[in-house]
């Protein structure tokens, strides 16, 4: 049963008040004091509405004395949380809670793939928010640095990192695990083929305390939150957008030889072609009067941020326009591939065209090649056998002998003394001044 602890308004002792009790009697005055209630759920909680539309935002318990509105942020918007929801509770010591629906972005900073023109062409529809990632205390001290901007205060000082403010302590392992189930479902849901290869996971809870000066009044700052992320590297050869990127895988593969070499992170050392996805659940906050801080603390904060729950209206409207988000995707590239498979042809088009062109030419030019080249070398055979021919000339004179041929194609010199020459069977020779011709088995040599 939910109880809350307040003091009783005649004697100031303490009062314990059950969330279903109308009337409490005091124990110590005996004095009967009736409870005048918000407008409460069964369970204790207050249900939080958007003023402009109605719309039921979720539902908080709160102490006695805070008040609490809800808002509905459309002009916040990524793939993650396609649009924005606050919720505060406030009351008259100057004390304010906040929350503020988580942010998701993606670091792109060591994957090529993801830094190129033609993924950014994609950012409007696909509403993917691109970040280096941070872990847990960079994002609060940013966070808190923002925070302290819009106040436009004066002075902000970091002070100490505090316990979670829970009702139970904070169990990473088990929100880890959950955190890997979510991201399991969503690689299911978007149709992931298994091409990305899953390389860790971080998740950090923490919460931050800050003195904060504004119009020269000093307030204590808590801010908390749960930052996860999910770390993959996409194959070489594949490119992609971001949790996105087995929509995309092919679309931007080009440009992305670059140094393999791995690269230091701030998630841990990261290779070439790594993409982090990280976002935070959401972000709670507390700003009051320093000497309030210890007991809104263990009280009102909390209490917010043990109980705020949003409505399952607005988890399902988020989960519909996420599924209308990759709809428009998978259309956006489907069209591109469209447009792309075109462009081949028409490349394949003009590439026949003037292969064509380069046949023609080419083997027009090695038909003239190869004529001139027949050309040439017949002329070089045929002066190459006349040069032989003056060479035989000129040794014959020299040596004084003519070259004979004898019948089987051997040849053979004789002295230029005689006009004819012979030869037998046994391959003899017989040179002649005269027309004589001698009788047997000798048969006349023709000169070469």
């Amino acid at each position: 049963m939910f109880v809350e602890l307040f003091n009783c308004p005649s004697c100031g002792s303490p009062l314990e008040i059950n969330s279903a009790d109308e009337f409490v009697k005091c124990k110590y005055c005996l004095s009967t004091i009736r409870i005048q209630r918000r407008n409460v759920n069964l369970d204790g909680s207050t249900t939080l509405t958007d003023k402009a539309t109605g719309m039921v935002i979720g539902t908080v318990r709160l102490p006695f004395g805070y008040q609490a509105q809800g808002m509905l942020l459309p002009e916040i918007s990524s793939y993650i949380y396609p649009f924005g929801v606050s919720a505060s509770a406030y009351n008259d010591k100057g004390t304010v809670i906040s929350y503020y629906i988580g942010e998701g972005y993606t670091d792109r900073s060591k994957c090529p793939a993801l830094s190129g023109p033609n993924s950014q062409s994609l950012e409007q529809i696909s509403r993917v928010h691109y970040k280096n990632f941070m872990d847990v205390l960079q994002y609060v001290h940013g966070y808190a640095t923002m925070y302290a901007n819009a106040s436009k205060a004066t002075n902000l000082r970091f002070v100490e990192e505090h316990q979670m403010p829970l009702y139970e302590p904070f169990n990473e392992a088990e929100a880890l695990h959950n955190y890997k189930r979510r991201v399991d479902f969503e690689k299911q849901r978007i149709g992931n083929p298994g091409m990305a290869k899953d390389t860790g996971f971080y998740l950090k809870g923490l919460c931050c305390i800050y003195d904060m000066t504004v119009n020269s009044i000093d307030f204590r700052l808590a801010i908390t939150t749960v930052l996860e992320g999910w770390k993959y590297q996409l194959p070489s050869m594949i490119g992609g957008l971001g949790g996105l990127g087995n929509l995309f895988d092919g679309l931007f593969s080009r440009g992305i030889a670059q140094d393999q070499k791995q690269q230091t992170g701030a998630f841990n050392d990261m290779p070439i072609n790594s993409v982090i996805e990280w976002q935070s659940e959401g972000v709670f906050t507390m700003q009051c009067l320093p000497q309030e801080f210890e007991l809104s603390f263990k009280g009102a904060y909390t209490d917010f941020c043990s109980t705020f729950r949003l409505d399952n209206g607005i988890r399902e409207k988020m989960y519909n326009i996420q599924s209308q988000i990759l709809q428009d995707i998978a259309r956006h590239t489907q069209q591109t591939l469209d447009q792309m498979n075109r462009q081949f042809q028409t490349w394949q088009q003009i590439h026949a065209t003037q292969q064509a062109a380069f046949d023609s030419y080419n083997r027009a030019w090695w038909n003239r090649t190869n004529a001139s080249d027949a050309a040439r070398r017949s002329a070089y055979h045929s002066k190459m056998a006349a040069e032989n021919r003056m060479s035989d000339s000129y040794s014959e004179a020299v040596r004084g002998v003519n070259t004979y041929v004898r019948p089987d194609g051997t040849e053979v010199e004789v002295s230029v003394a005689y006009d004819r020459a012979y030869t037998n069977y046994f391959g003899d020779t017989l040179g002649s001044k005269s027309a004589f011709e001698p009788s047997g088995d000798w048969t006349e040599m023709n000169r070469k």
